[in-house]
């Protein structure tokens, strides 16, 4: 750990931990210092992670009661702690809701969310005093697709002034994904006010692709680095070996934002295959669930769903497959969602040194990559796969 690097307080949406599927953020950090990283987070799960020792959580739960008693909330809290019976229950709640949101998307939905957090209390004195008592010498500011992340960064930035650094990962600023939904419109016009804010503003700007930097430097003058995941391959080696009977397909990560869509599209083609006998099958492992048609689909044709694993399980999943599953959606609404960013899930599946399957809209960032590099078998419409 190199004791020369600054102090960094990160001012995030989710929670650091082992277990998740999300870690483009801890891997970032994971040659600090871990006493030199703090985060501020918006989720009410605990922490568990080697990169850090300093939380401080405003759990939405937390928040939305605060509209109503009038009481500041945010809280100091350990990392790697034995979650209570109150902090179990809070989990279960947020993740019923998060469930809800993403079976019933609605741009209506989403900015009532965000005047709950306007008025919130989340602006504490116990806030001001783990930011004073870590003391910064520069905050990591992800830009988040809501209006709500922005503004606690932003108040940060004001109340205690710190040179910071962005990290942009997805298209947070046009209206491409907005489609011809006036709500969706309103949302994202509120939100162009702190993506530009901070974008401007920032000592630096990370992105995650070279097409999103070049779109960032054209609307806010920055001068970006692409920063994404990398892969030791010091120790790695490639041996070829023989094809499963019948072909074994896996895919692993979130089914968000339309994805489950594309996986419903591959068990319809699998059907087909199929007929005469299984000559492909598909594992599915995602914590993400949906309507009873949907996983009959996700059960069936040679589909399996596994369900959710532990992080440490998927590298050996993925090697143990034949062709490992890359899919962003093809439906309407949630087409260009992708435009700009990049999945880690693909660093990983290059690492396996496994076909990769790809399944996206030809113009969104990742898409391109694959095609740039002929690193996948890819389909750009449902017709194609």
């Amino acid at each position: 750990m190199d004791n020369r690097l600054p102090k960094v307080m990160a001012i995030s949406l989710s929670t650091w931990r082992e277990d998740s599927g999300i870690h483009t953020q801890t891997d970032l950090f994971k040659f600090w210092d871990n006493d030199r990283v703090a985060q501020i987070y918006t989720k009410s799960d605990l922490p568990a992670t080697s990169v850090c020792n300093r939380f401080f959580q405003i759990s939405e739960n937390a928040v939305i009661k605060s509209v109503f008693n009038r009481k500041s909330v945010g809280r100091c809290v350990e990392n790697g702690a034995s979650a209570s019976e109150t902090d179990s229950k809070a989990v279960k709640q947020e993740a019923q809701l998060y469930k809800m949101a993403h079976k019933k998307k609605s741009w209506f939905y989403t900015l009532m969310r965000e005047f709950v957090w306007t008025l919130g209390c989340w602006k504490s004195k116990e806030l001001d005093k783990f930011v004073e008592e870590f003391d910064p010498d520069v905050y990591f500011i992800p830009i988040y697709p809501v209006v709500y992340m922005g503004k606690i960064q932003r108040y940060l930035l004001k109340k205690h002034p710190r040179p910071y650094v962005c990290y942009l990962a997805d298209d947070n600023y046009s209206y491409m994904s907005c489609g011809k939904n006036p709500f969706a419109y309103i949302h994202r016009f509120w939100l162009r006010k702190y993506v530009k804010s901070l974008s401007k503003n920032c000592n630096e700007m990370f992105t995650i692709t070279k097409t999103e930097a070049e779109d960032t430097d054209r609307l806010f003058g920055t001068n970006s680095v692409v920063l994404t995941k990398g892969i030791d391959y010091s120790n790695l080696e490639f041996k070829e070996q023989p094809i499963s009977d019948p072909i074994r397909m896996v895919y692993t990560g979130k089914l968000v934002i339309g994805r489950h869509y594309s996986i419903v599209a591959i068990s319809e083609a699998l059907k087909n295959i199929n007929r005469y006998g299984e000559k492909i099958v598909l594992d599915i492992y995602s914590g993400d669930t949906f309507d009873e048609k949907t996983m009959e689909l996700f059960n069936s044709n040679g589909c399996h769903f596994r369900g959710l694993v532990p992080r440490e399980a998927v590298q050996n999943i993925q090697n143990s497959a034949d062709v490992v599953v890359f899919v962003e959606s093809l439906e309407k609404e949630h087409r260009y969602t992708a435009r700009l960013s990049f999945s880690t899930k693909l660093t990983d599946y290059f690492k396996s040194g496994k076909c990769i399957f790809a399944i996206g809209d030809k113009d969104i960032a990742p898409i391109q990559y694959l095609k740039e590099n002929d690193a996948a078998v890819i389909a750009c419409e449902y017709d194609e796969i």
